[in-house]
């Protein structure tokens, strides 16, 4: 079957991952990091913003300022957040789960 880490290493997905979180450049706040950080807490913008040390709110506006830049709907889950969470394990800037074999 195919492993997780695999896929991940896959050049064309790592190509598109640099690409999609690559536009996040452009912002001079640290979207990228508080958005790392949103997704590692579960999208809990209490927890995310804890761990950073800035206010929740400040959490909910970065990620919902991302979401024109990579034209993804992150708030209300589904599809376009789990591509940018795979985007995030496959730049490593997440480490995959570990996962059952």
């Amino acid at each position: 079957g195919v492993r997780l880490g695999d896929l991940l290493a896959d050049a064309a997905l790592r190509t598109w991952a640099h690409e999609l979180l690559g536009r996040l450049a452009a912002d001079a706040r640290d979207v990228r990091g508080t958005l790392r950080a949103w997704i590692a807490a579960g999208g809990n913008a209490e927890r995310a913003a804890h761990r950073l040390g800035v206010h929740a709110q400040t959490v909910r506006e970065h990620v919902r300022g991302v979401e024109p830049v990579l034209e993804r709907r992150l708030l209300t889950g589904g599809s376009d957040l789990y591509e940018v969470v795979l985007a995030h394990l496959a730049t490593g800037d997440l480490e995959p789960p570990a996962l059952e074999a």
